[in-house]
């Protein structure tokens, strides 16, 4: 009983990635890939027990110069900052949550919810405060007649919507949206992407769009990262991962989006066995146990993420060797 039968699960391992200003990144894969996790440690709501979190705030720095004598824009490293100083970060860094029904407090007002990361930041109050929920709510959509009322009176979309605008109110530069459309209704999904495109080209946002529905991605993200057990298997650009995907676990992933044809023919790619215990992962690739081309390299050494066109890396050992399969091919 004294004994120390603790295992260590690497949720997030060695992934690296850039997300540039104003676009919006996808990251896809299947349930427990570490997806959710990732983006917590990003913004520290899970602590990372190592690498690094640098968020460039575009904010000059005068002290550093290029080449052309234009200041660099200042980069910190978000593990470093002390977590009081974090609030400060906070308000440029905000997260939609998946499930609208859990994330919003249900004796709270909808005024209230909205207002609440002002009055705790110290932002705003009074008029003022009144005045930039009420402008917050129209932006995303809601009726400011409703701000009165309580969550339970709306439904999942609007709820999401109330969630945006908690979001929103601080004026963030980066939101991570957490499967933002997985808890709503076919018929509400496209509305809330619909309103998460326009809000970034109106107020200049950068979004990590966590999702596991690959047609929601295709129209939401400008560059798509693939995670299988807590590593990135493919990063490309949206058309290019869909259409020429690189690695054999983004080419089955590719086969699972459905097809409106019914007169297409679809050519799935079926996985064998179960996904790896990401507490005891296989050595070697981590898809090796699943993968239909590995050999026995793939189950002996970690490939590492490598550059195989402009924007697209990939941790394969045979991509020079295979051609896959893309969406447009699979459905015919």
């Amino acid at each position: 009983m004294f004994r120390d039968n603790r295992r260590w699960l690497r949720a997030v391992d060695n992934v690296s990635l850039n997300i540039k200003r104003g676009e919006t990144l996808g990251l896809v894969g299947e349930s427990g890939s570490g997806k959710t996790t990732l983006g917590r440690a990003v913004l520290r709501l899970v602590e990372p027990t190592g690498g690094e979190v640098i968020y460039r705030t575009g904010k000059p720095n005068p002290s550093a110069k290029n080449s052309s004598g234009i200041d660099d824009t200042k980069e910190i490293d978000l593990r470093t900052v002390p977590m009081p100083e974090m609030r400060n970060f906070w308000r440029q860094m905000q997260m939609i949550f998946q499930d609208p029904y859990a994330s919003l407090n249900p004796r709270m007002t909808v005024r209230d919810i909205i207002a609440e990361p002002l009055i705790v930041n110290g932002l705003a109050k009074g008029s003022d405060l009144n005045d930039k929920v009420m402008e917050i709510a129209n932006i995303c959509g809601l009726n400011t007649a409703w701000l009165s009322r309580y969550p339970h009176a709306f439904s999942g979309g609007q709820r999401q919507r109330i969630a945006i605008a908690r979001a929103l109110v601080m004026q963030p530069e980066f939101i991570v949206c957490d499967e933002p459309i997985s808890a709503l209704d076919v018929s509400i999904q496209a509305q809330i992407l619909n309103l998460l495109k326009e809000l970034q080209q109106s107020l200049k946002l950068t979004y990590l769009f966590i999702a596991h529905d690959l047609a929601a991605v295709a129209y939401a993200a400008d560059r798509v990262a693939v995670m299988y057990v807590g590593q990135l298997m493919e990063v490309a650009p949206t058309e290019s991962l869909y259409y020429q995907p690189r690695h054999p676990y983004t080419e089955a992933l590719m086969s699972a989006i459905p097809n409106p044809d019914p007169d297409c023919e679809m050519a799935p790619v079926l996985l064998e066995g179960e996904r790896p215990d990401p507490a005891s992962p296989p050595p070697g690739c981590r898809f090796s146990t699943r993968c239909p081309y590995a050999v026995d390299r793939c189950k002996q050494s970690v490939p590492e993420l490598q550059p195989v066109a402009q924007d697209h890396y990939v941790a394969c050992h045979r991509v020079n060797e295979l051609t896959l399969k893309g969406a447009l091919e699979l459905a015919g």
